[in-house]
């Protein structure tokens, strides 16, 4: 007569324990995402440094985030960057190869460590982390991977492979400056003056140029025979780098003239 009596005790335990799992796993999914949302604000923070450059207080933001969540990717994405903005390369291939073991494809480590590589000498590997980037129909900016691509393989002189991908990123992005100004270089490179000039015309509406824009400026409008833009070349030059070695070798063309 005691076995209903068993049975209903044996019922409110199993229940008791299966309150108790939920109740702890509500607990633990909690805490979860607290410590998810602590990495995301460190991380955030960190990017925040590493664009003002403040570099050490941008690495103590990566650690934090990465103690608080350690399978948080962006964050080791984050430190590579600065890392590899440091100079410590050991530590930005450390970094950048922690956060794809954690997120295989995701796009913006994949593009972050093919520039890297690209930087310390293995194009090939680089452009590898490029084409498995724009593989991906779902990456919302694939200007960034063409752009890097483009660089990358000008640095080892395939300029017409470079001139392809610049000029895709340029479809997708039209006000890119690291785009726009690569295509002119190439494009004075290979003989082609007018439309070179067009991109550099376009690369400075967008805001001051550069030392490396201006020389081009130059050197187009001295191909094209315009003196008034030659001489507003000369000008800036003169104004806003006087002791760049360019500046002096290009006034030294002109007194000769």
């Amino acid at each position: 007569m005691r076995t209903p009596t068993i049975l209903l005790a044996a019922a409110l335990a199993a229940g008791c324990v299966s309150q108790t799992t939920v109740e702890t796993r509500s607990v633990q999914d909690a805490q979860v995402a607290s410590d998810r949302r602590r990495a995301e604000i460190h991380t955030s923070l960190a990017s925040q440094y590493y664009q003002r450059g403040a570099l050490a207080v941008a690495l103590d933001e990566t650690r934090l985030a990465t103690r608080d969540d350690p399978a948080y990717f962006p964050a080791y994405n984050m430190r590579g960057l600065i890392f590899m903005e440091l100079r410590e390369d050991a530590q930005a291939r450390e970094a950048f190869e922690k956060a794809i073991s954690l997120a295989p494809r995701d796009a913006d480590s994949l593009n972050n460590y093919g520039w890297f590589l690209c930087l310390r000498g293995d194009p090939g590997a680089g452009m590898e982390r490029f084409r498995t980037v724009l593989s991906d129909p779902l990456y919302a900016t694939p200007e960034k991977a063409l752009l890097n691509a483009g660089l990358c393989s000008r640095m080892v002189g395939r300029n017409a492979e470079a001139e392809t991908y610049l000029r895709q990123a340029v479809l997708h992005k039209p006000d890119m400056a690291g785009a726009l100004i690569g295509l002119a270089e190439i494009l004075f490179d290979k003989g082609a003056y007018k439309e070179s000039e067009n991109y550099l015309v376009r690369y400075m509406r967008l805001g001051e140029p550069t030392l490396s824009a201006l020389v081009l400026g130059v050197k187009l409008a001295r191909q094209l025979g315009e003196k008034v833009a030659e001489d507003s070349m000369l000008q800036q030059l003169r104004r806003r780098f006087p002791e760049a070695p360019q500046t002096r070798e290009l006034l030294k063309g002109e007194a000769g003239k």
